[in-house]
């Protein structure tokens, strides 16, 4: 499987998993939200404009999955998962 992982020592990401692929796009600390639940988030949308992908590019990469994470140090916390359907 082919990995494009950021060196990122404290902040937030996305994680684009697909059948052979898995990519990292890094989330700048004004793009994240707190939710009404309290809970942080952060809008995919506004994190794929910034890398100058979209929705469709997604699908042409046989995205599967999108992981919202937290980098910390060596660690790397899943604070959200998306599943995707490719039957769509």
């Amino acid at each position: 499987m082919g990995t494009n992982i950021i060196k990122a020592r404290n902040g937030y990401a996305y994680i684009l998993e697909g059948k052979n692929l898995c990519n990292t796009l890094p989330v700048d600390e004004e793009d994240l939200i707190e939710n009404a639940d309290g809970i942080l988030d952060c809008p995919l949308d506004g994190v794929l404009r910034k890398n100058k992908l979209s929705l469709s590019d997604l699908n042409e990469m046989k995205t599967t999955k999108l992981l919202f994470v937290k980098l910390e140090a060596e660690q790397t916390i899943i604070l959200n998962t998306i599943c995707l359907n490719l039957n769509m």
